[in-house]
């Protein structure tokens, strides 16, 4: 691969002059006058800008990123594509570049543009405008067209770029996907989302990820309304597209345009994917929407293999407060012939946040309550991890003395988090750095996996905050506004590499999500919601579109998690209701901050549950099929 300095700036230059070249480059990016193909090779093809004076200006690189896939990368503060900044990109298993063309080409005015071609899905990019169009090989549909690209200094990092890009949308396009959001649309056109929000519990209580994959299709009818419900069953979505920037900033899904904004960037990056030929000459819509799926994830990882004795139902509640209410409830759970996988052990089992491990008070004898309930009971424990560290944990003097804190950026020391989230002052581990995450998993380990726990739940890992993460607060990847949102898929890698080493399958459940976190076994529910019908109603939506969005282990706290009373009629409606829903769901698991033992119900809505979870075992061949294909 070639590549050349900026012409505006050298190896001695200012970071100052450095983003200026970066804002120039864009300027040449947004309108620009010639182009020349740097390499159009079998890998790449990458390409410098000039400006009408023929100073070369930056780097645009295009690449297949598997079947019917693109992927485009612009350095913002650098001369060439870098690979080490964090994303949800691997390098696909299936990378055939036998239909791979890298094309230079001049219109009947001289007007020089290329086009890039990965089998169904072709990138013309024009010398006139310097702006992207996406189009379908088969059909020659346009999918999707850049609008609008800007570039500006980072109001909130020096030496970083803030980033918008809008695409062309018809006002009854319709979008899935975008993660999990508890507003009750599935389609999320004419919406917002601010990226940080989604980490404030006070906005989300966890029930909202802004994960940046969507779908989008158009339909032919203009008199189309916005409404998903009207789409034809065989309607095949025109493109999937994964807005790879890993920081804090918003996307709007306007009438005319779908615009991303990133505030702190040191790269563009994204991937486009649409439906290879194939699916779309067999005019079934679901064979190519799944293509559009498969793509992405074969860019993103895949989901492992679920462990069978995971697909039953999931017993939990806020909280089992010791080893003898826990014993108590899984014998009564026996006795009684309920079939339950798991049996869950909330937080502050613990004597401080960050020690990992269970107050010995509460419970005395962990080694002899897990061999009675996984070898007598048969069923498994899950045992739920915060992600913070208190200055009394047994954790802390070596977060703190190794720096595996998140930092103060304008300090350089460890952060303190808001004192609310862990009831005293404590740090947030970086689990983008290597060591960090080994040494929270070696705690792990010894405080759990030891006695045959090794299912966990990575709760409040948005990391949880109230307003926002504090000012300053800086990974080893990058200040917060850059890479913050990828917390929950690097702390499910601390997890997932620790279950690997000790020949465990990968599993666990976390409360929010990024982009490529299925790939770890990181599993996602729906978050502190409410207990109420409504909220019942927008779970629905909410799982689809974060299905699409490619996390397949999905489940919500069935009969929510906040209010609910067990001897209240309205509410034995609503649990009976939702544990018929729950149990179609991939994951089948009850939650809430109440008593959460079916037998307190009343005795008809006891019967249909036992019912439904019964029903649930029944399926388990299906279940496992459905999660090998």
């Amino acid at each position: 691969m070639l590549s050349s300095p900026l012409s505006c700036s050298s190896p001695g230059s200012s970071m100052g002059d450095r983003v200026a070249s970066a804002i120039l480059l864009f300027a040449c990016l947004a309108v620009c006058s010639a182009l020349d193909i740097v390499d159009g090779g079998e890998r790449v093809c990458q390409f410098r800008t000039h400006s009408d004076h023929s100073a070369e200006i930056g780097i645009m690189q295009v690449e297949p990123w598997g079947e019917d896939s693109l992927r485009i990368r612009i350095p913002l503060t650098s001369s060439t594509v870098r690979d080490d900044l964090p994303g949800a990109l691997i390098k696909p298993a299936k990378h055939d570049h036998g239909d791979w063309t890298c094309v230079e080409s001049r219109s009947g005015t001289d007007q020089k543009s290329l086009f890039v071609s990965s089998g169904n899905l072709r990138a013309d990019f024009s010398g006139e405008d310097g702006l992207l169009t996406f189009t379908r090989v088969s059909d020659s549909r346009v999918v999707l067209k850049e609008a609008k690209r800007t570039i500006k200094g980072s109001d909130s990092n020096p030496g970083l770029m803030m980033v918008s890009q809008a695409f062309a949308s018809a006002e009854n396009e319709m979008i899935f996907g975008f993660g999990e959001h508890e507003n009750g649309h599935l389609n999320q056109k004419g919406l917002h989302y601010d990226f940080e929000e989604c980490t404030e519990y006070d906005h989300s209580r966890g029930g909202e990820v802004c994960l940046p994959f969507i779908l989008g299709h158009t339909p032919a009818s203009q008199s189309h309304s916005n409404e998903a419900s009207r789409a034809s069953p065989a309607a095949c979505l025109d493109y999937g597209i994964l807005w790879n920037m890993p920081g804090y900033g918003n996307v709007s899904f306007d009438a005319n345009s779908t615009t991303w904004t990133a505030i702190a960037a040191a790269q563009l990056d994204f991937f486009v994917t649409v439906a290879s030929a194939a699916s779309m000459s067999s005019g079934h819509g679901m064979q190519c929407n799944a293509d559009i799926n498969s793509h992405y994830v074969d860019a993103t990882g895949h989901s492992p293999l679920l462990p069978e004795w995971a697909a039953g139902y999931w017993h939990s509640k806020n909280r089992y407060a010791s080893q003898a209410d826990l014993l108590a409830a899984a014998k009564e759970f026996h006795d009684r012939k309920i079939p339950v996988d798991i049996i869950v052990i909330d937080w502050q089992h613990w004597v401080h946040m960050g020690d990992w491990s269970f107050d010995p008070h509460a419970w005395p004898d962990p080694q002899a309550m897990v061999n009675t309930i996984q070898k007598d009971y048969n069923m498994r424990i899950m045992v739920s991890v915060w992600p913070f560290s208190m200055t009394e944990s047994t954790s802390f003097p070596t977060i703190n003395a190794s720096g595996y804190g998140v930092q103060n950026g304008s300090e350089g020391q460890d952060l303190f988090w808001p004192e609310g989230i862990c009831r005293g002052q404590c740090y947030l581990y970086d689990p983008t750095q290597p060591a960090a995450r080994e040494y929270v998993w070696s705690r792990v380990m010894d405080g759990y996996l030891k006695y045959g726990i090794h299912v966990f739940w990575l709760d409040a890992c948005e990391p949880e905050n109230h307003e926002g993460s504090p000012k300053g607060s800086h990974y080893k990847a990058g200040p917060a506004e850059q890479v913050g949102m990828t917390f929950p898929f690097f702390h499910s890698q601390t997890i997932h590499n620790g279950q690997v080493q000790q020949g465990q399958p990968p599993l666990m459940l976390l409360r929010s999500g990024w982009a490529g976190q299925q790939r770890y076994g990181g599993a996602v529910w729906s978050g502190d919601t409410h207990s109420v019908f409504q909220t019942l109603e927008n779970s629905i939506r909410a799982g689809l579109n974060i299905q699409l969005s490619g996390i397949a282990w999905w489940t919500t706290d069935i009969g929510g998690y906040a209010g609910g009373n067990p001897k209240d009629a309205q509410f034995n409606e609503l649990i009976v209701r939702w544990f018929q829903y729950g149990a179609t769901c991939p994951l089948f698991r009850q939650h809430g901050a109440r008593p959460t033992e079916p037998w307190l119900l009343s005795n008809q809505s006891y019967e249909l549950v036992i019912k439904v979870i019964n029903l649930r075992n029944t399926w388990l061949s299906y279940v496992m099929d459905a999660m090998q294909q």
